[in-house]
Order: C-alpha cells, then sequence, then structure tokens
C-alpha cells in the first residue's frame, strides 16, 4: 500500500511532504473548531420558544419578538410545529454553564497530554479530532436522553477529546518547521481555528436558518471531522525520519535548515525546577491568559450580545458574529510571512518580532472592544468595531502562539500543553462570568464585560513585553550543560 501512496504523493500532489503536514495539521484545527464553536450559535435557537411574547403562525413559523436595548425587533423563525420539541427552557445562568463545560474537560487533557505529546504526536492528533467528532455526533442524543446536565456532560467529554490538538501540534510543527519558516507556516496551522470557527459559525447559521434543525449542525461537523480523520491516518506521520514517502532530497533540506534547532530524540527527564523558575515561560503564559480572555468572548458570547442587544437573526448573527474570523485568518498569515521576514533579515531580533506581533493582537482588540460597547445601538460602528478587532487579533499567532518553539524545541509539546492549558482556563471563566454579569443582557451589564477584557489583555501583554523572549533557554537541553561541565573538570 505504501509504494503506491509514494508514488501518488511525489507526482500528483506536487506538494513538498512538509505543506502537505501543515496542511492537514490546519484542517485538524478547522474541524476542531466548527464542531467547537457550532453550540454558541445553536444555543442561541435551541433555547428560543413560543412564550406570550411570541405570535405563531398557522403555517407553523414564529414570529419571536426580541426587545433589547435597541429597540423591539421581530425575528421570524422558519421553523415548523415539530421542531417546538427542541427548544428548551434554559437561563443565562444555565446556558453559561454549558458553554463553559467544554473547557472543563479541554483544561485536564492539555495538562495529561503534556507528558506524552511529544513522544506521540501522530497517534494523538488523531484520536483527538476522532474523539469530538464521535461526541459531536452524539450531542442530538444526549440532550433527547438528559436535557442540559447530559449536554453539559457531552460537551465536558468532548473538550477533553480536543485537548491534546495544540500541545500534539507543536511537537509536529518542532519536527518539521524550521525557525525560519515558523512564523508564517506555524501561523498557517494555528490560525485554523479562524477558519473552523468561521465555517462553524457562518454554516451553523445557514443550516438552522435554511434546514430547520440544529441538530444537522452536529451531524455535519461531526462527519467531517471522521472524513479528516481518515485522511490523516494515511497521510499524516510525527516527522520527516518517520515520512515514508518524502524524498530524500526534500529531508536533507529540512535537516539542513533545522540545524541547531532541531529536537533531540534521547531528551532526559523534564526540567520541571528550570522551567518554573523561567521568567519567559511564566509571561508566555500571561501573553495566552490574556489572548484567550479576548478570543474565547468574542467566540463564545459575541452571538450573544448580537441578538440580545442588535436584535439579529440566526443566519444575520452567524454571518456578522464569525465572519470577522476570515480577516484574522488573513491578518495571521500575512502577519506570519511579514514576522519571518523581520527575523530573517534582521530587522529585529526574534524577541522583538515576537513582542511587537503580541502587541498589536492585544491593545488595538482591547480597545475596540470597549469602544464597540461605547457605539451603542449603531449597527455599522458596532458591527465596523467588533470585525476589527477580531481582525488584529490575528497578531497573536506569529507572537506568542509560535514562542513556546522558540523557548524550547525539545520541550515544545510539554510546553504548549501547559501553556494552552493554563490559557483555556479562561474558557470556563469566561462563558460562566459573562452569564453571571448579564443576567438581564442589558448594554451597561455587557460594557462592564467589555472593560473587564479591555484591563486584562493590556495588563498581560505589559507582563510579556517586560519578560518575554524569543531565544532557546538553556533548560531546552541541559545535558549541554552537564557536557561543558565534564569537559571543564
Amino acid at each position: 500500500m505504501y509504494p503506491k501512496l509514494k508514488t501518488c504523493c511525489q507526482t500528483v500532489c506536487c506538494i513538498s511532504q512538509q505543506h502537505l503536514t501543515a496542511i492537514l495539521a490546519f484542517f485538524s484545527i478547522v474541524n476542531q473548531y466548527t464542531m467547537r464553536v457550532s453550540l454558541n450559535l445553536a444555543i442561541t435557537e435551541m433555547t428560543t420558544g413560543p412564550s406570550p411574547k411570541n405570535e405563531t403562525n398557522a403555517n407553523g413559523t414564529i414570529e419571536e419578538i426580541v426587545r433589547s436595548p435597541c429597540g423591539v425587533f421581530k425575528i421570524i423563525r422558519q421553523i415548523t410545529r415539530l421542531d417546538d420539541d427542541d427548544l428548551f427552557d434554559w437561563d443565562e445562568h444555565t446556558q453559561g454553564i454549558i458553554l463553559s463545560s467544554f473547557f472543563w474537560g479541554y483544561v485536564v487533557a492539555h495538562f495529561g497530554s503534556a507528558f506524552i505529546a511529544d513522544k506521540y504526536p501522530r497517534t494523538l492528533l488523531g484520536l483527538s479530532v476522532l474523539i469530538t467528532a464521535i461526541l459531536t455526533l452524539l450531542t442530538p442524543l444526549a440532550v433527547d436522553l438528559g436535557g442540559a446536565p447530559a449536554l453539559i456532560v457531552a460537551r465536558a467529554i468532548e473538550g477533553f477529546g480536543e485537548g491534546a490538538t495544540f500541545p500534539v501540534l507543536s511537537a509536529i510543527i518542532a519536527q518539521w518547521i524550521p525557525p525560519q519558516q515558523r512564523g508564517m507556516l506555524g501561523s498557517f496551522i494555528f490560525s485554523g481555528g479562524q477558519i473552523g470557527s468561521l465555517f462553524g459559525g457562518i454554516g451553523t447559521g445557514y443550516i438552522i436558518a435554511e434546514l430547520h434543525s440544529w441538530r444537522l449542525v452536529f451531524y455535519v461537523w461531526g462527519g467531517l471531522a471522521v472524513v479528516w480523520y481518515v485522511i490523516w491516518e494515511f497521510l499524516g506521520f510525527d516527522s520527516p525520519e518517520h515520512h515514508p514517502f518524502i524524498t530524500d532530497k526534500e529531508k536533507q533540506s529540512l535537516m539542513e535548515r533545522f540545524k541547531d534547532a532541531k529536537k533531540r530524540k534521547d531528551m532526559g527527564p523534564i526540567p520541571w525546577k528550570q522551567i518554573c523558575g523561567s521568567l519567559p515561560f511564566w509571561a508566555l503564559v500571561a501573553g495566552q491568559v490574556g489572548h484567550d480572555w479576548g478570543f474565547y468572548l468574542v467566540a463564545t458570547d459575541l452571538p450573544k450580545y448580537m441578538k440580545s442587544i442588535l436584535g439579529l437573526s440566526v443566519k444575520d448573527n452567524g454571518l456578522i458574529s464569525f465572519f470577522p474570523f476570515l480577516s484574522m485568518w488573513i491578518f495571521s498569515v500575512l502577519t506570519g510571512w511579514i514576522c519571518d521576514v523581520q527575523i530573517r533579515k534582521k530587522c529585529t531580533s526574534q524577541t522583538v518580532a515576537r513582542k511587537i506581533w503580541t502587541t498589536i493582537g492585544s491593545l488595538p482588540p482591547a480597545v475596540l472592544l470597549l469602544a464597540a460597547s461605547y457605539a451603542g445601538c449603531n449597527k455599522a460602528l458596532v458591527i465596523a468595531y467588533f470585525a476589527l478587532s477580531v481582525t488584529l487579533m490575528g497578531g497573536f499567532y506569529p507572537g506568542i502562539k509560535v514562542n513556546v518553539n522558540d523557548l524550547s524545541p525539545n520541550y515544545a509539546g510539554f510546553l504548549m500543553a501547559i501553556v494552552n492549558g493554563l490559557g483555556a482556563i479562561t474558557g470556563i471563566i469566561v462563558p460562566y462570568t459573562v452569564g453571571l454579569m448579564t443576567p438581564n443582557q442589558t448594554l451597561s451589564e455587557w460594557r462592564t464585560v467589555f472593560w473587564v477584557a479591555f484591563w486584562v489583555l493590556n495588563v498581560t501583554n505589559v507582563i510579556y513585553i517586560l519578560f518575554g523572549s524569543g531565544k532557546i533557554q538553556s533548560w531546552n537541553d541541559l545535558s549541554d550543560e552537564s557536557d561543558d561541565n565534564q569537559a571543564s573538570t
């Protein structure tokens, strides 16, 4: 089987195995995010049912009257009477718990995968997507059998399945992408989250509006993820050394470009003491926490803001809430290329380049989120502010997201598990906090939410600027120090 696949990959695909691996890694995140964000929009429709403020027409459609701070809006929901059984009476607090439950398992899996991400990246990445896909496909059944509690359990397990994705991808990047390509290709891979959010959000809105079922949302995204898993099993590999299809020319070229940054195969025990005492490591954690707070706020709760404050229908909500993730993706890839040029031509040091793009991904988005809340009911201005804020968050990818590989190629998977795991705790905190802070869905309540995000983004960015680094740390390879000590004696 492998000889035929090798011939196909080398003569028909017409791309390098490095780029093919990057594309497969990119789509792994795309699939993960479509499954992750679909509920964020679907829940706005799953929890809206006939009530005294709604009018049910003879043809079975519902004209929902949304009373928001910006006026009274009539949203015509094209669903049949049979679909009324699919609507649930979940208050804001319950919805907040449901949306945050994904991150319970997500955080746990990060810390659990930390110890094996660098050893079995190919297997773990496949299982990560497959487990999430299966739980996504089972989501409607879980809701039918157990309502909100069962949905919470299903989402927590789904999050557990997805939790290994970023750690293992960092381990794969450490093997496949040399430092001088890491800004662009690394940003391309990790920015799959934006495309996944884009398709997951807009696609979910379209499916619900046109096909009249929130259930189909989970079947579609779960099914596509299973397809990716099958392809990965045939074409995905840990490293160039283990790849049966790669040409000798490409393998030698990659080995030459890695040089001193190549990951060791005989790593010793994890240097816990040195990592815990490393300021660049904790600065990276701070930056990750800040970015994740802002990102999870817009990815998880922006659809609720758009409906409860601006009165948007589900179709418009999906388009407006998630389309900016396309511009964020374009921005992240473009800035990744610029960052590589900065470093390659020595316009700035690697450390300065990481800090510049991290700041661009933090400070302007924080200001724009706050500005959107003060734009009141000016829909055009609010949408423009949110779109620009989400776009500029893309600077995070050539900044912080690839920084674990700068600090330690040998422990990239382990570091990503810890850093991304700590950052993902905000995924638990943010939806739950927003649910508590916005019980009445008023503009003043939401403004407080954005003020909190403003300070979190800016304070964490300052910490990263002061203590962050783009250099390989001494604890990346402690055997070098012991070798030096032995030589000196």
